[in-house]
């Protein structure tokens, strides 16, 4: 019942609910009405109580629900259909059954916590109950398949200018997949499909964001970091969820009829380590060079010692 309550609170955000329109709604007495809205203080709402208007909601702590991620959102497909957990081992996991079983275009999987969270390269993920958004979303594509290789790429730039406008601080990408802010990963994006050639039955893409954390493990302070640790923001995570989702969503339908030229340059002007001396490793070589931009298909060139440019597809990229 509670629950309930607070659904129409939050659908009715500004504005003034009577007890009475409540207790009407959900069939239950007004003194039950007040119980339950004594009981949301406790946990953090606040609210307007004012005599013979009602209360209205004032704020709320940043809890993730599917109620919650639903109201106000303006998108069509992406994220109309949600599946929330408190808890889950892997969303990529749980998408991936139901993107099997026939679920739309767009359905969202999303948590609290992941025990076991996927990254790139068969990483784990650090998924802290309550400090970031964990989410897959399953994407059902009409484009061919060498197109569907760069939709990392555009949902990295989709993502970084999300940010950017949010928390006005300079996100950049580190190729192919990962955000970074000050040197030091934010977030990461895991894409997977499954299919042939010749058709594509489905992509998932897995999203990580460490919005809250201020201590990391031992073997991840280093390199991990969190936007509030970066930017001083306390980020609410449905009000960037949804961002996102709307961004994402608008620049997707061109994504599907142009491909990733429209894109190309906004990822080049975000790359991450422009001019920067690496290694990347490839499952049987390593190579060494500077970093100097990506091409149109997504590839990044670096400039090896001897002046040539070597054209790189995949791996994996050490400063």
């Amino acid at each position: 019942m509670r629950e309930k309550i607070k659904e129409i609170f939050i659908q009715s955000r500004h504005q003034f609910v009577s007890g009475e329109e409540i207790s009407k709604q959900l069939n239950i007495s007004r003194t039950a009405v007040w119980k339950h809205i004594e009981e949301l203080k406790k946990e953090g709402y606040q609210f307007e109580a004012i005599r013979k208007r009602g209360y209205r909601l004032l704020n709320d702590p940043d809890d993730i629900s599917k109620e919650r991620l639903k109201a106000n959102l303006s998108t069509q497909w992406l994220g109309k259909e949600i599946i929330y957990f408190s808890e889950v081992d892997s969303t990529q996991r749980v998408a991936h059954e139901l993107a099997k079983n026939g679920v739309p275009h767009g359905t969202v999987v999303i948590t609290d916590e992941q025990t076991e969270g996927k990254g790139r390269l068969g990483r784990t993920w650090f998924s802290e109950k309550g400090k970031g958004i964990w989410m897959s979303f399953i994407l059902r594509p009409s484009f061919a398949y060498h197109q569907a290789l760069q939709i990392t790429l555009f949902t990295s730039v989709v993502l970084a200018n999300t940010l950017k406008k949010l928390y006005q601080r300079n996100f950049l990408i580190k190729w192919p997949n990962d955000i970074y802010i000050n040197g030091k990963k934010v977030s990461g994006i895991l894409t997977e499909m499954h299919g042939e050639q010749d058709q594509i039955h489905y992509m998932i893409i897995g999203i990580g964001i460490n919005t809250h954390q201020i201590t990391f493990p031992e073997n991840l302070k280093e390199i991990a970091t969190s936007i509030q640790q970066e930017t001083g923001y306390i980020p609410k995570r449905i009000e960037l969820i949804q961002h996102f989702f709307t961004e994402f969503e608008q620049d997707y339908s061109r994504f599907e009829g142009e491909g990733f030229m429209p894109f190309y340059k906004q990822y080049n002007d975000a790359l991450y380590g422009k001019g920067r001396r690496i290694q990347l490793k490839q499952v049987n070589q390593q190579i060494e060079g500077t970093i100097m931009c990506i091409d149109s298909n997504g590839y990044l060139i670096l400039q090896e010692d001897d002046g040539k440019e070597a054209k790189v597809v995949s791996g994996d990229i050490f400063f």
